[in-house]
């Protein structure tokens, strides 16, 4: 059996916890994620989980009524509901106490004129993935921030968890030796099944390539998984070879794609992720193999991570233990044994993002922690390589 480590009960006082008194609370207001909306939901708790910010306006739907009612019912002022994001960002920039940042939650293909919009105006941005549609307003959107000076955060929240955090600074001390192979796999099933007739209802605006870009598995998970795993071993992909396409007959848009890359070091990675893997629940996975050991954890089993040395029996870590590093506590809330997830790595950007706004005001460098512009930039050049790559029968392209 794997061996256990113990729980850390005297690293407690290192964990994440209210902050308030700290600093003042920043004033946030979000774009889209209206009613029903998985990832609306998911921004607005993380924003409040270390009391970082306070949730002051917003935009949710086109119809002014219907924004209103659904902003009310989240304790916003009527008048701080809007029907579309530049009357917000020009009403807010005029008041004394206007929002000082913006999560931007719509479709990719719209992100570049709202968020120069807000940039304009100075507000901070945190955005959801992938950064755009193009790789034009890519490159545009990050001259834009780097000369502006704003905050920029991209919400690839699946590097936050604490034991991915672990992978990272143990890739990073040498315990795996170097980094020969990665893989990472993100099967989802949720494209299984559905008829031509109903894809609409399903996919929405994921039908629309201007708004979500050349390939919807690539711009929905395959920018997660990339990030990913360079998130953790600290590599570049030099060339990938991709075949992308729709395996659901019954969908006209990409659900699956296999890739095979080079990475900057000669190391080899591998990369899955598909919405046509019947029964796939967000089986996000990730492996490590090094000349001295390996790294793998799965997302159904986030607060542990296996690590195998050369030649010795396997080892779960368990996030708080003992001997974690402290990059990993600091991602963590509780003591070891209780659960910790989804909505705790996504709210570990959320205050990250708060982190380095505050060292802005104090106009302190910031350590950016969070995924940042050229996270987002990298993300959008890799999707289009795969897509070309694809479309030239799996020919190696250039990142």
């Amino acid at each position: 059996m794997p061996k256990k480590e113990k729980i850390a009960f005297g690293r407690l006082n290192q964990m994440r916890n209210d902050q308030i008194g700290k600093n003042k609370k920043i004033r946030i207001g979000f774009v889209g994620g209206g009613p029903n909306s998985f990832i609306g939901y998911s921004h607005r708790l993380a924003s409040r989980f270390d009391n970082r910010f306070e949730f002051v306006a917003g935009v949710f739907s086109r119809n002014i009524k219907k924004s209103i009612s659904f902003g009310e019912s989240l304790g916003l002022d009527k008048d701080r509901c809007y029907n579309n994001y530049i009357t917000m960002a020009k009403k807010e920039s005029q008041r004394s106490d206007g929002i000082e940042a913006v999560g931007v939650m719509t479709p990719s293909g719209d992100h570049y004129k709202i968020i120069n919009n807000f940039v304009q105006n100075k507000i901070h941005i945190i955005c959801d993935k992938p950064l755009t549609a193009t790789i034009e307003d890519a490159l545009k959107l990050e001259k834009i921030i780097k000369k502006s000076k704003v905050i920029f955060a991209l919400t690839h929240n699946y590097s936050a968890y604490p034991m991915l955090r672990e992978a990272k600074m143990r890739v990073k001390n040498g315990s795996i030796g170097k980094v020969n192979l990665i893989n990472v796999e993100y099967p989802q099933g949720y494209t299984v099944g559905v008829k031509r007739k109903d894809q609409k209802e399903t996919l929405k605006w994921r039908l629309d390539k201007s708004k979500v870009g050349p390939s919807m598995i690539l711009a929905e998970i395959g920018t997660h998984a990339y990030h990913l795993m360079r998130y953790v071993t600290n590599l570049e992909v030099k060339e990938v070879a991709a075949e992308v396409n729709s395996i659901s007959s019954q969908v006209s848009v990409d659900d699956n794609a296999f890739l095979i890359l080079r990475m900057n070091n000669k190391a080899r990675a591998s990369i899955w992720v598909s919405s046509a893997a019947t029964g796939g629940e967000n089986g996000l996975k990730i492996r490590v193999y090094g000349t001295k050991g390996a790294l793998e954890w799965f997302q159904d089993d986030p607060n542990n991570l296996k690590f195998t040395e050369l030649n010795k029996p396997t080892q779960i870590i368990t996030r708080a233990s003992s001997t974690v590093s402290d990059f990993s506590i600091r991602s963590s809330r509780i003591a070891a044994g209780h659960p910790e997830g989804f909505f705790e790595a996504f709210a570990n950007i959320y205050t990250e993002f708060a982190d380095s706004i505050d060292d802005f005001k104090k106009n302190t460098k910031s350590k950016l922690i969070h995924p940042s512009i050229e996270d987002g930039v990298r993300g959008i050049k890799f999707i289009f390589a795969a897509k070309k790559s694809s479309n030239l029968n799996s020919k190696w392209i250039k990142i």
